[in-house]
């Protein structure tokens, strides 16, 4: 390990100078798609330069998507930050040591660890540097009831590291209580910190304009749904509601904004929109980078989350002034609220879902009164508090001893 400089007595100079620059290093799994990896761009964005030194470690590269996470990785080293790749490796052992290198050679003061893999390896890791002071954050973004059944030893890694982890954050209550519930700690235990959205960014776009460089006519009433595809962003039900509605429907068509995480989920619904010969008023159009254009031309967002940890894409929604039909699911009634900025319907309920979107879209004097409340409701949701509120995390945990710190 290098000569840290908190080696003799970590806790005490920790206690002691509380306002020094500390070192921070996040943990993603990819730097691919979804909103973890923009949460923790905007974290590292708006954390104070002069308090924090911040660092990313991703533990994985995307094959398929190289273009986007080029992207995103540029978007960090614009910024200045040091963005590591940790060594791949199918035994997981390996990136575990790769890791623990990297927390070594960064003489990290705090480890914060996102989601399903790098809360497991990252905190696996972190244990193994402890020696140095080092402080350790496990931020939970989704449910993942469909993770731990599928791989159970990560759910038995997750209750054992839960008792040398600092602090835990989950991004909504729904998030917390399913977490202590499958872990077995106190719910106490974890900060709920919501995310964030640029608001202005999605706010100033203009449906005329956006719909003039998409090539899309002004008459069309326009339908979208925002996420990856998977089995938990309701696509398959999105797909249904379409369908029916295209059936009674001519002047309306719908979108779907985001990449094919579930590849064969995506050439399923691909097949059935073809053999029904909609596919031209049911559109893939995958990943985007004008997401704010998009926002603007839609007159209806469409969120039938099967489960959700928290939804950016609601809050994006709201944003950009646009209504929502949801599912009455997970964090969703705590991020919209439903009849004033959303209307909310049961989960898997595809016949609640065409009867919500067919009032919505007959009745534009409503979804403009929602609109309205969502672009208020939006700006409630600034990276700037949400930041603000993580940085007192950190400075909560290097004010305590390690010892005690996995009790509180």
């Amino acid at each position: 390990m290098p000569d840290h400089p908190r080696t003799q007595n970590p806790s005490d100079e920790a206690a002691t100078k509380p306002h020094q620059q500390r070192r921070v290093g996040m943990v993603l799994t990819t730097m691919g798609f979804g909103g973890v990896p923009e949460v923790v761009f905007q974290l590292m964005r708006n954390l104070p330069r002069d308090r924090y030194a911040t660092s990313l470690c991703v533990l994985k590269r995307e094959a398929d998507a190289d273009n986007v996470c080029d992207q995103r990785r540029d978007r960090f080293a614009e910024l200045g930050f040091d963005v590591h790749y940790a060594a791949e490796s199918s035994r997981k052992l390996e990136t575990v040591a790769s890791v623990a290198q990297w927390i070594e050679d960064q003489e990290l003061d705090v480890l914060h660890t996102h989601s399903n893999r790098p809360n497991v390896i990252g905190r696996m890791a972190g244990t193994l540097c402890r020696s140095s002071g080092l402080r350790i954050v496990a931020h939970y973004h989704n449910q993942y009831d469909d993770k731990w059944e599928r791989d159970p030893a990560m759910l038995a890694f997750e209750r054992r590291l839960a008792h040398t982890t600092d602090a835990m954050i989950a991004v909504s209550e729904s998030v917390r209580q399913h977490v202590a519930a499958n872990i077995g700690v106190p719910s106490s235990r974890l900060d709920v910190i919501g995310n964030g959205v640029d608001a202005a960014a999605f706010a100033s776009g203009d449906r005329s304009s956006a719909r003039a460089v998409l090539g899309v006519d002004d008459g069309l009433l326009l339908v979208g749904l925002v996420g990856r595809i998977t089995e938990q962003k309701g696509q398959e039900d999105f797909v249904a509601a379409a369908l029916r509605l295209c059936a009674v429907r001519g002047d309306v068509q719908f979108w779907m904004v985001g990449f094919a995480e579930d590849h064969a989920l995506h050439q399923r619904l691909l097949q059935v929109v073809t053999d029904a010969g909609m596919a031209a008023r049911i559109r893939f159009l995958g990943n985007r980078d004008d997401m704010a254009r998009i926002y603007a031309a839609l007159d209806l967002v469409v969120a039938p989350s099967r489960w959700e940890g928290f939804g950016i894409m609601l809050i994006e929604a709201m944003a950009a002034g646009r209504a929502i039909v949801a599912s009455d699911t997970g964090a969703i009634p705590e991020i919209v609220r439903d009849g004033e900025t959303a209307v909310l319907v049961p989960p898997r309920d595809v016949d609640a879902l065409v009867a919500a979107m067919d009032a919505l879209l007959r009745d534009p004097a409503r979804r403009a009164l929602l609109g309205a409340a969502g672009r208020r409701r939006g700006r409630e949701f600034g990276w700037g508090a949400v930041t603000e509120k993580v940085a007192a995390v950190y400075e909560r945990i290097l004010r305590l001893p390690i010892a005690n710190q996995a009790a509180q």
